[in-house]
């Protein structure tokens, strides 16, 4: 994949010079340049940001058109892309640059292998397989059917199916449709973005500690689209629904024997061994007590703290805002200046900041809400709101108290004659006061209004996720998708 050639076909299309698109996404123009001339490619969070920049998606500058753009694509032999999919067999992508696509057609490559070594997988959709050389055995549903040169086979393949090749290698062509990819779902353009960005990395691991019934359908969806490369499902196998184990290449078990003292205590214990030693990029809570392995993450010793309070981040687009906005504390913290301590508020402003930048914002504007925006002792939040924004801020633009309405939308600002408002009118994160203000702003947000949201736990060296069952199934891949990003930003 070289983005370059795109990025830079777009800016001259837009007549915008490398000096003016430096400007535009903080990035130099050193950089742009080998961006776009030499075998130089963008990190994620970079990419979203010249996405957003240029007033397009990542798909145009991954594949040279927008997501929802129709159109025709051609693929020479030595432009295939190959996938890894399965480890004995070979795959290649005949169509890799036609974003949007609902249909995945592939050139198989099959090796004999033993049949007690099959790998069976299921999902969502329908494929089709023809014989092009060899000889093909395949299962479906425990139905054995053998295919020779010109056979063909189409079925559910919500059924359990594995390929295997008889008398030598085969080579069949596949096409694999699924109408319910999640990028089809997505409600809005800059959600597809993060998508996108989630997809382009190629898959993060994730360590699920005690995995229930919503971890496993959650992480299930995000390896069918490439979100999760591995996931660790750490507890005891024999208590998964195992009509939900789809995929097992892509599981590994770590077994915790469900009689030892402190089960939970010693899966989360070892499920954070897991982060430490580098195999698992993302830590998601299964049916574990929350105490406990909110305990296990914030073990002075052992744990995966970084001596920041851990915070919740939601991610939304709204309708009428042109950027994503990130929203805290909805969740975790019941206020933001906990017994007037102002310096603690600090961590969950850090916290917002630290996911705004990896998801393509420079620098973010940040407004901490309240009321008005005028300090009243009356109103002792707004007094703190006005001396977090008098902090020194590296990364971000921090002002407070701002007002709802002021912090959003700029013809609120200009109405009110208070343009000269750091951030007003265009912050691209809402700090409320307390708990409960950003709960009902969630829940409007989610609920009334519809927007997609995704929710980041911050504050531990990788981002922790939090699901419960009354979340959607876009809420939760978009969670994936949100800490993919972040956790592949940290590591960089």
């Amino acid at each position: 994949m070289h983005t370059g050639n795109n990025i830079k076909t777009i800016r001259t299309g837009k007549n915008l010079s490398l000096e003016n698109l430096a400007e535009m996404t903080g990035l130099t123009t050193d950089y742009l340049h080998e961006l776009e001339e030499k075998d130089v490619e963008a990190a994620v969070s970079e990419l979203m940001r010249i996405s957003a920049a240029l007033g397009t998606d990542i798909s145009a500058l991954i594949y040279g058109k927008e997501f929802h753009e129709a159109g025709i694509t051609v693929t020479r032999p030595e432009t295939r892309q190959v996938v890894e999919r399965r480890k004995r067999h070979n795959y290649e992508s005949l169509a890799p640059d036609y974003s949007g696509r609902h249909m995945e057609p592939f050139l198989v490559e099959v090796f004999e292998q033993d049949d007690r070594n099959l790998e069976f997988s299921s999902h969502e959709g329908e494929e089709f397989h023809y014989v092009i050389k060899g000889t093909l055995k395949i299962v479906v549903d425990d139905k054995e059917h053998i295919l020779n040169e010109g056979d063909t086979i189409y079925f559910d393949s919500s059924f359990r199916h594995a390929l295997n090749a008889v008398g030598g290698p085969c080579k069949i062509l596949a096409s694999i449709y699924n109408e319910k990819s999640m990028m089809n779902f997505a409600r809005s353009p800059l959600m597809g973005n993060l998508i996108q960005g989630a997809k382009v990395i190629g898959g993060m691991n994730v360590v699920v500690i005690m995995p229930n019934s919503t971890a496993i359908e959650a992480v299930n969806r995000a390896i069918e689209e490439k979100v999760v490369k591995t996931a660790f499902f750490v507890g005891d196998s024999s208590s998964y629904n195992s009509d939900l184990l789809k995929y097992p290449e892509y599981y590994q078990f770590v077994e915790i024997d469900p009689s030892a003292e402190d089960f939970e205590k010693v899966a989360a214990e070892r499920g954070i061994e897991l982060i430490h030693s580098g195999d698992g990029h993302m830590l998601m809570k299964g049916k574990i007590n929350t105490a406990v392995f909110m305990k296990a993450i914030l073990n002075k010793d052992k744990g995966i703290g970084t001596g920041r309070r851990l915070s919740l981040v939601s991610i939304f687009e709204l309708p009428e805002v042109d950027r994503l906005v990130f929203l805290t504390d909805p969740g975790i913290n019941t206020a933001l200046t906990p017994s007037s301590d102002v310096e603690a508020s600090r961590d969950i402003i850090l916290n917002a900041i630290d996911v705004a930048r990896s998801m393509g914002v420079d620098k973010p504007n940040v407004a901490i809400l309240d009321a008005n925006e005028k300090p009243s002792d009356k109103i002792p939040t707004s007094i703190f709101a006005r001396q977090l924004s008098e902090m020194e801020w590296e990364d971000a633009t921090v002002y407070g108290p701002l007002s709802y309405d002021l912090a959003l939308y700029e013809e609120s600002v200009k109405h009110k004659g208070m343009t000269d408002l750091p951030v007003a009118g265009k912050a691209d994160i809402l700090i409320v006061p307390h708990i409960s203000g950003g709960n009902f702003l969630y829940k409007a947000w989610a609920m009334t209004m519809g927007s997609d949201v995704a929710n980041v736990v911050l504050g531990a060296r990788v981002p922790v996720i939090l699901t419960s069952r009354s979340d959607s199934d876009m809420t939760k891949f978009l969670t994936l998708c949100a800490s993919a990003v972040y956790s592949k930003h940290v590591l960089k």
